[in-house]
């Protein structure tokens, strides 16, 4: 129902005319009187200069002295705010009231004309010369504070901010001056020298001829250093290596991400909007008052503190009467109460134009710089603008949710491309599920990935049947070493390090579809033991319901990130409480940590194509030839044990490619898991099984150190092994 609007009756005529008009005429004739007081006291001259000019010049000269430019001023301020009637604020009235106080407390300092002499007089009279120079002082700071409507600690930030600026700018104009003139004076000491001394000059031409063949050498080596690691980027551009290796792995730099100039996003007239809560809520009879402002990338949220004994439950049901008092632009807003550590309510609304947040500005950060962890991965940048990251290592399984459009694919790229700027191959490898075949098919031919990038629906059944053999596998060799975790296991000298592992599915919907109860069996099972082993579980869907998203899966992947769904049925499977379905799509998301009860609001990184494709490029071109684990896209899908398909039957026998690999071994006299991985053409897991295998069996001895081959301790094949037969 349209808002029926109000009339103001005239006196003496039979008519009722808009409060709206009336207010733009009365406004439209203090703007006439303004313009005319401001006309008086200008200097135009005898012919232009009029008599009605003349007498307000010399009434406001004789009364208010040098201030009287503050009058017309005073009346033109409050033309505006006749015309626009509280419906935009452009200016508000705490304006024109900081403004009077300036020009009372301006016209006492400077006794401007006869009022403002008497004014001081009549200070000085009652509370002394000082007294009322003090007065005029904090007089002036209250106007100060109103017309800014700022607190003075701002003011104070932003004056001393203005004067380092002025220094600044100061010293970079006098500092090239100061420099010709140190350089003409060298100069005419070099031909002062050259006349009285001419062998003096000669030792100095020569040690200033050394000094720049010196400094070329120095460029030339330079550029030589630069062409053999073929990159001609600032090494302050690329990420710190996590950990000190052998290898020749060269980071990517961040400059392979665009500089996005970021825009500002567009909140609104945020004093108006922060009135209108107030008078919202005073309508409902909840006294509140907005006390902070949070300037988020695609919302904007209000803290208000209210009245002690004020039930939360009333101001959460007055949402929607809020988004139709402010005009919220998506039409609904989202109250966060209370909000987390604080004793505010935040009351969260959306920004007519949102502010892209891009990767690199995340990864500039110093939440990233100061951070080795290779599992950390960003989020956003949250409500008041601040970067969030968190480690997978912590979660330590996350779950995605979100409708088509609202950024799951998107965060995923940014997942992994962080993972791939910060991680070499051999300190992470990945697992990538693509039903939809086009968002990670660029990162097909990378040396992170231990298959190709897997697109079938059966073939992620084997993959996650491997993974769960890893697990085991990596259990037992923790348990043979004494070691808790994959850190404490990669610590213990002379033992190959093993790397994580991250499978990331996006779409588990079509898995569900296929093999419900074996995904279900398989993930949980993962989700459960693998924490330590270091393999992490990051699912993605588009349909969060209970068919897909079980309580079994939940109740062992704390970690949620839910972006925009369809209904609040969708957001409690998910985060378990309403919330997600408010949220603005394009990246706009609810983190829920594992140790939080309450979701966190972030604006997610973007990353575009452009950039993936460039990053893959550059990690390519290291390593062009990529060994590929095999065996997990070869699994056989029809064994079964304990309850999970697929597992191997028996841990007691070898490998298919024992027999062969201990013939290369015993050939070429060397035995290392590298090795094996370049004459097999396997992955490192089964390649490091098999040398497992033959030290089992005495064939090699144990390892020596990392990189080294082992000792052959056996020259010929033992009964046991039996030759393979000819097909």
């Amino acid at each position: 129902m349209a808002r029926k609007k109000s009339k103001i009756k005239i006196p003496f005529i039979k008519a009722k005319v808009n409060a709206r008009t009336v207010f733009l005429l009365f406004g439209l004739i203090l703007l006439l009187a303004g313009l005319l007081l401001l006309l008086s006291l200008l200097p135009l001259g005898e012919r232009i200069d009029g008599r009605l000019l003349s007498v307000i010049r010399q009434f406001l000269a004789e009364r208010f002295g040098m201030v009287a430019f503050f009058v017309p001023t005073l009346i033109i301020l409050s033309a505006v705010h006749a015309i626009t009637h509280s419906k935009k604020q452009l200016l508000r009235p705490t304006i024109t009231i900081g403004l009077f106080f300036i020009f009372l407390s301006l016209g006492g300092l400077f006794k401007g004309g006869v009022w403002g002499l008497s004014f001081y007089n009549l200070l000085q009279d009652n509370i002394s010369l000082i007294g009322a120079t003090f007065f005029f002082l904090t007089l002036l700071g209250i106007g100060i504070i109103l017309f800014l409507d700022t607190s003075i600690d701002v003011i104070f930030s932003g004056l001393v901010g203005g004067i380092v600026i002025l220094f600044k700018s100061l010293k970079a104009s006098i500092d090239p001056a100061l420099q010709r003139i140190k350089t003409s004076d060298k100069k005419s000491n070099f031909i002062t020298d050259k006349k009285m001394d001419g062998k003096k000059s000669y030792i100095e031409d020569k040690k200033a001829k050394e000094t720049l063949l010196d400094k070329k050498n120095g460029e030339k080596q330079q550029f030589v250093q630069s062409e053999i690691t073929k990159t001609q980027v600032n090494q302050d551009l690329y990420i710190k290596p996590l950990t000190q290796s052998g290898s020749t792995w060269i980071f990517p730099p961040l400059n392979l991400l665009s500089n996005v100039k970021q825009a500002e996003a567009d909140r609104g007239d945020v004093h108006y909007i922060a009135d209108t809560i107030e008078k919202t809520l005073d309508s409902f009879g909840i006294s509140a008052r907005v006390a902070e402002q949070n300037k988020g990338p695609a919302v904007t949220q209000y803290g208000i503190e209210i009245k002690s004994g004020t039930r939360l439950s009333r101001i959460t049901a007055l949402a929607n009467d809020l988004a139709l008092a402010i005009a919220a632009p998506t039409g609904q807003v989202r109250i966060e109460a209370p909000i987390p550590g604080r004793a505010m309510v935040g009351i969260e609304i959306p920004n007519i134009r949102s502010q892209i947040v891009t990767l690199k500005s995340l990864l500039e950060a110093d939440i990233f710089t100061k951070n080795p962890d290779p599992l950390l991965m960003p989020l956003g940048l949250d409500v008041s603008g601040k970067p969030v990251a968190t480690s997978i290592g912590k979660m330590p399984h996350c779950l995605i949710a979100g409708t088509t459009g609202s950024g799951k694919s998107v965060i995923i790229n940014a997942w992994i491309s962080t993972m791939l700027f910060r991680t070499r191959p051999e300190e992470l490898r990945l697992i990538l599920v693509d039903p939809k075949r086009v968002e990670m098919s660029q990162y097909n031919n990378i040396p992170h990935l231990l298959t190709p990038v897997i697109n079938e629906p059966e073939v992620t059944l084997r993959a996650l049947r491997w993974t769960v053999n890893e697990m085991q596998e990596r259990y037992k060799q923790f348990a043979a070493v004494h070691a808790r975790n994959l850190d404490s296991y990669n610590l213990i000298p002379g033992i190959e390090k093993k790397p994580y592992i991250i499978f990331m599915i996006d779409e588990l919907a079509d898995l569900m579809m296929f093999a419900g109860n074996d995904v279900e069996s398989l993930i949980t099972r993962i989700a459960q033991l693998a924490r330590a082993t270091g393999i992490h579980l990051v699912l993605a869907t588009q349909r969060p319901s209970v068919d897909v998203i079980t309580g079994l899966m939940k109740a062992n992947i704390p970690a949620r990130l839910a972006f925009n769904v369809s209904s609040m049925i969708d957001s409690r499977v998910i985060i378990d409480m309403p919330g997600a379905e408010k949220l603005l799509g394009k990246g706009d998301m609810l983190f829920l940590p594992p140790d939080q009860a309450k979701p966190r609001r972030i604006q997610g990184p973007f990353i575009t194509e452009r950039e993936v494709t460039e990053l893959t490029k550059f990690i390519r071109a290291q390593s062009p030839e990529v060994h590929y684990t095999e065996e997990i896209m070869e699994t056989d899908p029809g064994i079964t044990v304990g309850g999970i398909p697929g597992m191997p039957g028996s841990t007691d026998g070898k490998d298919a490619l024992f027999n062969q690999a201990l013939e290369i071994v015993i050939q070429s006299g060397k035995a290392s898991t590298s090795f094996l991985q370049r004459k097999l053409k396997i992955g490192y897991s089964r390649a490091a099984a098999i040398i497992d295998e033959m030290e089992a069996a005495g064939y090699i001895g144990a390892a020596t150190g990392s990189g080294k081959p082992r000792e052959i301790l056996k020259r010929t094949p033992s009964s046991d092994v039996l030759p393979e037969e000819p097909m």
